[in-house]
């Protein structure tokens, strides 16, 4: 026999196709995150690739944990009535369940709480290929579980919660620009001038070893992208769909930008390398704007975040931080 539940009535306001697609954008999201540590695994010296990839899903793994016990409260609360930082009333997911949270009214919150923890999951790690081949890792556990509580769900809480200060002012951000991009960028460029220069830096030629890591990673990136900010709709609609074209089109136009501008500048040659730096920065570019703006639009992030990013990449060259993987510019 059928049981009936408590939370049974909640299930009126449940959307089985808003639900059904949000499952699958979790599951796109969390596909980008080994897809960064190959991104970064290909870009590194080969004594390095596993352990970047490796710290990528270490960092899913501590997050997670993290996300459980306290980080899902902190960023997300809805009953926290500051707006600074979510109270601790889902503390290990307690009242996480059916009933929807007020940013996702058509799917349960257990499912908003899991697409959310990988967002979570994935910023700490962005910021590793910084500061690749100069960690170890049980300090590395201890920054991932400490920096998503100190850093990233303060800054959530800002931008999302329905009572953060960003998020009442009117702050548009549609994917996570500011959680996740901005974030892991300037922990990234923290990161790296506090472990200060790998061994060698000047002297030695830190080339990348592997292009078809390179390349697979930034597939299973722009892959996994649609989840990321398609999936930020919350729900299977046309908001959705066109967060995923502009979405395609950003990348598409950054990755040839970016190949263009090295071919004149240097060596006349079209790189799958630079193609696939384009192709992340127009990603990264796109995304707090994925659900506002018009296909065009994303023709002129593609271009500008091509442009731009490139240049940036020669900021750490001017003002002497050792950036591994240019992971802030």
């Amino acid at each position: 026999m059928y049981a009936k539940r408590a939370d049974d009535a909640s299930a009126q306001t449940i959307d089985t196709g808003d639900t059904a697609w949000i499952l699958a954008s979790t599951a796109l999201v969390f596909i980008m995150i080994p897809g960064l540590g190959y991104f970064y695994s290909g870009m590194a010296r080969s004594k390095n690739a596993v352990s970047l990839v490796f710290l990528c899903m270490v960092a899913l793994a501590v997050v997670s944990f993290q996300w459980w016990l306290w980080g899902y409260s902190l960023a997300l609360s809805e009953t926290a009535t500051n707006p600074f930082i979510g109270n601790l009333h889902h503390v290990a997911l307690h009242d996480v369940g059916a009933e929807p949270h007020p940013n996702a009214p058509t799917i349960p919150q257990d499912v908003y709480a899991l697409f959310q923890a990988m967002f979570a999951g994935i910023t700490p790690g962005l910021a590793v290929g910084a500061a690749a081949e100069r960690l170890r890792l049980m300090p590395s556990i201890l920054y991932f579980f400490f920096w998503s509580t100190l850093v990233y769900c303060p800054i959530a809480y800002w931008t999302w919660a329905p009572n953060g200060w960003l998020y009442k002012l009117g702050s548009l951000d549609f994917a996570g620009g500011t959680p996740v991009h901005i974030c892991s960028g300037f922990a990234a460029l923290a990161y790296s001038l506090v472990l200060g220069k790998r061994h060698g830096y000047g002297e030695e030629q830190f080339a990348p070893h592997n292009f078809l890591n390179i390349l697979l990673g930034a597939a299973l990136l722009w892959f996994g992208w649609f989840g990321f900010n398609a999936g930020s709709a919350v729900a299977a609609n046309g908001r959705a769909g066109s967060a995923a074209i502009v979405t395609h089109l950003a990348a598409a136009v950054a990755g040839i930008t970016w190949a263009l501008v090295s071919y004149w500048r240097y060596d006349r040659k079209l790189s799958s390398f630079h193609f696939c730096s384009g192709v992340v920065s127009g990603l990264v570019a796109i995304t707090p704007a994925a659900g506002f703006v018009s296909p065009w639009a994303a023709i002129v992030f593609g271009v500008v975040s091509g442009v731009v990013c490139h240049f940036a990449v020669d900021l750490k060259e001017k003002l002497h931080f050792d950036d591994a993987l240019d992971v802030f510019a």
